[in-house]
């Protein structure tokens, strides 16, 4: 009977060692490795359980890979990259281009599978008005969020990043000498990767509580809950989870708070990748433009 106690006693023993052991693992683990990749927009990344991937619109705030719409995206050389659809060689992105990004969710980190550079619209300056700082493209005027930009001149070829705020006007985030592009004018908000993700975050205006957007070729209004809404605001820019709930219909799941969000570093700096990857270095934008071939426009 001596024997058995002890025997137990020691088995005992080994099994409260097990169970501290366990929980230490769960307690020590790194913050930042499991942070799961759509950081403080308190949404769940994908399993890999077949839903299917996040289609990322928003405006590129900062580095460290990139952030866009608070969420940090990591690429490689290896990541298919386009402008307006069309394959461009690998490029350097600013602050204030609008990126449209297909994401891989199932890994500590959220990775791009497509990186789209998305203009809306290229053309020539036709008119410059310094007093309202704006000036027009394609009939359409351009102001910028950012109102230290310099102003183009008239007869300059522009393409310009941003976000529709009526059918005549554009709020620019970003603007960049067009070289060779091709005239191009968006005149809605087409959710892009239709195929591929099952839901989206995207930044967006929201006019008369309603966001509307175009999906699988078909035109919806989302209703927007009127507390996230600024009354008489002209520009109200937002931040919204998206979710596919059809083969051409949207519903909005929640807004995002934007002013909470982390926006990365002003600068670009060579930082730890996942899976040891090494991040490209960069050329400049308009160089890469010269060997453009025609994808398509999303």
């Amino acid at each position: 009977m001596f024997h058995l106690n002890k025997i137990l006693a020691f088995l005992l023993i080994i099994s409260l060692a097990a169970c501290v052991s366990t929980q230490t693992s769960f307690t020590t683990s790194n913050d930042e490795d499991e942070d799961i990749g759509l950081g403080g927009t308190g949404l769940i990344a994908s399993t890999g359980s077949g839903i299917g991937g996040t289609g990322i619109v928003g405006e590129v705030t900062g580095f460290g890979s990139i952030f866009v719409n608070g969420i940090e995206i990591e690429y490689d050389n290896k990541t298919p990259f386009t402008v307006n659809g069309i394959a461009a060689d690998y490029q350097q992105l600013v602050i204030g281009n609008v990126l449209e990004v297909l994401t891989t969710d199932a890994q500590p980190h959220t990775n791009a599978r497509i990186i789209n550079v998305r203009h809306e619209v290229i053309g020539d300056v036709e008119f410059v008005n310094p007093k309202t700082h704006s000036f027009t493209v394609q009939g359409q005027t351009i102001t910028s969020i950012h109102k230290n930009n310099k102003l183009p001149a008239v007869g300059d070829r522009i393409a310009v990043s941003g976000f529709r705020i009526s059918t005549t006007h554009i709020q620019a985030t970003h603007t960049s000498p067009a070289g060779n592009m091709r005239d191009l004018l968006r005149t809605h908000m087409a959710l892009p990767f239709s195929k591929q993700a099952s839901r989206w975050i995207v930044q967006a205006q929201v006019n008369n509580k309603q966001l509307k957007v175009h999906f699988n070729n078909h035109e919806q209004l989302i209703p927007i809950p009127q507390k996230s809404v600024v009354p008489g605001k002209q520009s109200d820019i937002k931040i919204m989870h998206l979710l596919k709930s059809g083969a051409t219909q949207v519903t909005l799941d929640r807004m995002i708070n934007a002013a909470k969000l982390p926006r990365g570093q002003s600068t670009e700096k060579l930082l730890r990748q996942p899976n040891n990857m090494q991040r490209n270095r960069p050329m400049n934008i308009m160089n890469g433009s010269q060997n453009m071939q025609h994808r398509g426009v999303h």
